[in-house]
């Protein structure tokens, strides 16, 4: 799927954003962009302390606060992980939140350091990494389509693997319905020859009954005549 968005003139868009832990009303840690105004930082922490009193923590929960030129965006990702976003009013609220989202899946807020509870090293350079890959829109949606192309590449991939693997099994059916054959046959010729064995057996008593009797009689004649 691609996207057509309005131009921006500002290199840098994403003006601040703020992690922070709302049950103790700590921050996890801040990022800013240099366009940023001094003010910024002062407003942003306002707006953190005054959520981290809410109540009504609705998670995931898509929240703006709209101003002339900026619009703050929050929402809270667990009941105590609040994601705080300063963005120029131009830039679209869906990357706004699909970058809060990113940044959730690949935990870069549990990325801390043990004692001081704030974003290591390593969690700073990848924040800064996929806030920098955000700020143009244009990069973003070319990776949603090179993304969405892989998606269908690998749905086709399933779909063709399920048909070989249906195969198989269609052949390994064939199979076993061949066996199953060729042992009914077995059975089937097995019976036939004891079969013919019984019926010879009984044929050679009948004969040699028959010929007891034929001798018998042969016999009794002889006697009678003599």
């Amino acid at each position: 799927m691609s996207f057509v968005e309005e131009p921006l003139d500002d290199k840098t868009p994403i003006k601040y954003l703020l992690i922070g832990d709302t049950s103790t009303s700590k921050t996890i840690t801040e990022f800013s962009s240099g366009s940023s105004q001094p003010k910024t930082k002062k407003e942003i922490n306002q707006i953190f302390n005054k959520l981290c009193r809410t109540q009504n923590k609705r998670i995931d929960e898509r929240n703006k606060i709209t101003s002339k030129n900026e619009n703050y965006y929050f929402t809270f990702c667990n009941p105590d992980l609040l994601f705080l976003l300063l963005a120029n009013n131009k830039y679209p609220e869906r990357l706004v939140f699909e970058l809060i989202k990113k940044i959730n899946e690949d935990k870069i807020p549990s990325m801390v350091n043990d004692e001081t509870r704030e974003l290591n090293p390593s969690g700073r350079q990848a924040l800064k990494q996929l806030i920098d890959l955000y700020q143009d829109p244009k990069n973003v949606n070319k990776i949603s389509q090179i993304q969405s192309d892989v998606n269908s590449i690998k749905d086709d991939m399933k779909k063709n693997i399920n048909k070989m693997v249906e195969s198989v099994d269609n052949v390994k059916d064939l199979e076993q319905s061949a066996a199953n054959l060729q042992l009914e046959t077995k059975e089937y010729k097995d019976n036939s020859i004891e079969v013919r064995k019984l019926t010879w057996w009984q044929n050679f008593k009948m004969w040699i009954i028959l010929g007891c009797v034929v001798i018998f009689l042969i016999i009794l004649i002889i006697w009678i005549v003599t």
